[in-house]
């Protein structure tokens, strides 16, 4: 199973699909069956971090690098390739070690932008 950890431009942990996996249907059934995307995987857990935020009007893509500093997003770290050195479940807003601790045993695979949709916005124009 792919294990994620999304960290937010302010360089704070905001989730974790090891521990994610036990309280989120959706996760489970995109991780069993997403067949390793980590692109898709990536927005899907985007999406149910900030739906348990009650942010849910946003629109999401993932690319293998990050955008301008002034973007809204996570960045992406994934952390199974290496379970004999990744480090143990983490809590939202975990500490500096932590965040250290994925930084150097975990590998970066991209980010994820999020964009909050408008009345006006594409996205929201193409869903009626």
């Amino acid at each position: 199973m792919t294990r994620l950890v999304l960290i937010d431009t302010k360089n704070c942990i905001r989730g974790d699909t090891a521990t994610l996996a036990a309280h989120s249907i959706e996760w489970a059934y995109a991780s069993a069956c997403g067949n390793g995307n980590v692109a898709e995987l990536a927005t899907v857990v985007a999406r149910i971090l900030d739906a348990k935020l009650g942010e849910n009007s946003r629109a999401y893509s993932f690319s293998t690098f990050a955008t301008k500093g002034d973007s809204d997003g996570y960045f992406v770290f994934e952390c199974d390739l290496v379970a004999d050195r990744a480090p143990p479940p983490l809590a939202e807003d975990a500490g500096a070690e932590a965040i250290a601790a994925v930084m150097t045993s975990c590998f970066y695979v991209g980010y994820v932008q999020r964009e909050r949709l408008t009345m006006g916005s594409s996205a929201l124009a193409g869903s009626s």
